[in-house]
């Protein structure tokens, strides 16, 4: 992404599940872009800079954050590796 800014997952702990969406407002209030809130997988999909990642796990609810990975496949008829 541009001018550093990471894709994030941010999972969160059993115990509030059923306030995911305070979870959610607390981690946009220190600086995290929600673009998804996934309530059935306990996941909250955004955006941040890598260095407030170690503020965000700091948030009550919150069992980690994760830089988003990508994967990527080869085109159907390429050779098999």
């Amino acid at each position: 992404m541009l001018n550093g800014i990471k894709s994030l997952i941010v999972t969160v702990t059993d115990d509030q599940l059923e306030n995911i969406d305070r979870v959610a407002d607390r981690l946009a209030a220190k600086g995290l872009k929600v673009e998804r809130v996934l309530p059935m997988t306990g996941v909250i999909v955004g955006t941040s800079t890598p260095k407030q990642i170690s503020a965000l796990e700091q948030i009550d609810g919150v069992m980690s954050v994760e830089e988003e990975g990508v994967a990527y496949l080869p085109h159907p008829t390429a050779p098999v590796q």
